[in-house]
Parts: structure tokens; sequence; C-alpha cells
């Protein structure tokens, strides 16, 4: 189950590593300083997908059936939940350090910055990767056992081609390509898939994990080992971008 990043041509994955993660947060993440300027387009971008997240998140917990206006909307809410994919630290780490080691590719890049081949390949990589999911099925499962969070939450294409993502303590998305109409559906977690969610959120964390519980918290600190990491870079083509973003 790999990730991705690169820029309008190529995009890179990283193999599933182990676990290990400080509880911490970022500051500046996702700026790029270009000819001593602080661009925040890709923080600009990201706001806006988390505003169409957001209101989705309202709208699946009223159990409401009319969620999207227009394909616009869905592909926006497909836009933000894969771009998860893409957007932690531990993978903005892992693809600039890559660079250092492999610093040949740079002229490939026109000599762009490590950073910013990165910062570039979150929007195509996220673009090329939404344009394949369509047509998509989306079900809302509520689940009485608590949901885990971590700062990689998106579980992509995990077992014949679903996805998950926690959107709530207790309420998770799975998604699938389709071959009819997008649709919609809730359903109740009855064979507790959200347990598989939560082993597979210990799986991709890297910097912090969030439960509202905390002897479940307590649990994990006492159970499992996270210090080691052995994600490796590939690179492959776009298949659908026709032209990509560039800061």
């Amino acid at each position: 189950m790999p990730l991705c990043v690169l820029n309008q041509s190529w995009m890179f994955h990283l193999n599933k590593r182990k676990k290990a993660f400080p509880f911490a947060s970022f500051d500046n993440l996702y700026i790029l300083t270009k000819d001593t300027k602080r661009l925040i387009n890709l923080e600009n971008w990201f706001d806006g997908l988390e505003n169409s997240l957001s209101l989705f998140i309202d709208k699946v917990s009223l159990h409401e059936k009319q969620v999207f206006k227009n394909r616009g909307h869905l592909n926006k809410l497909m836009m933000g939940l894969i771009s998860f994919q893409f957007r932690s630290r531990y993978f903005f780490e892992i693809g600039i350090d890559y660079f250092a080691k492999n610093a040949e590719l740079l002229k490939d890049f026109n000599n762009k910055t490590s950073l910013q081949i990165v910062l570039e390949n979150v929007i195509n990589a996220t673009t090329d990767l939404t344009q394949q999911a369509y047509p998509v099925d989306l079900t809302i499962w509520q689940t009485s056992t608590p949901l885990l969070l971590c700062d990689r939450p998106l579980i992509f294409k995990k077992a014949d081609g679903y996805s998950f993502i926690p959107l709530t303590p207790y309420i998770f998305l799975s998604f699938v390509k389709t071959s009819g109409e997008s649709t919609i559906d809730y359903q109740i977690d009855e064979k507790n898939f959200a347990s598989m969610i939560n082993k597979e959120i210990l799986e991709n964390a890297r910097d912090w994990v969030i439960s509202i519980e905390e002897s479940e918290l307590k649990k994990i600190a006492a159970n499992h080992s996270f210090n080691h990491f052995d994600d490796q870079v590939v690179i492959e083509e776009f298949k659908t971008l026709i032209s990509g973003y560039e800061y």
C-alpha cells in the first residue's frame, strides 16, 4: 500500500515502514520561501479542501442523503481525502532526504529545490489519484468502537480496492471505485471493521496518535514499539495528469 510525491511528470511512492512518533505539531510545514518571498499556495489549497471536508462531516453526522450539489463538490471532497496520502511531516521529510541522497535527479526538475518538488507534487499526485478514483461509491459507517486518528489517517486501497478514513471518533468512511454512478450509503459497523482501521492507523502513524480514551493510549504506549523505519522511494509516471502545478 504505497504513498506518493513529485512534480508534474512523476510521483514517488513510499512503501509502508514501521512506526515511530513523538506527539508534536509542526509550523510552516507547507511554506516555500522563493526569491525571499514566503509562498503559501499549498496552505491556501489545503484550507479549501479542509473546509469541504468539514462540511461533509457535518452532513453525514446527520445522515443527510443530499450531501453533494454536483460533481465539483464530490471532486473537492475526494481531493481532500486523498491529499492525506501526501501531507504528513514524515512524507515531506523522507522525500527531501531522498533528493539529498540522489542529487543528480534534481537536474530533471530544472534544478528546483527538493522542498519545491515535494510541495508541487502534493497537488499533482493528489489530482492524479483523484481523477483515477471516479466514479466512486462512498459508505459512511457508524461504529461503537472508538476510532484512533493519526498524522497519516488515510488507509488507501487496503482490501479489494477499498480505502478507509476516520471522520469522527465513531464514524468512518470507506470508498471504492465503481463502474456505475457515484453513490453514498450509510451502514452500521456490525463486523467491527473499526478494529481493523485502528490497527492500520497504528501502522501508518509517524508523529502522533489521538484517542478519546486515555486508557487506549496507555495500552498503545505499553505494547507497541515505534522506533524503526524502512520505507523506500519508488518513482512512477502520472497516469491522468495533463499538466502539473508549479510554484
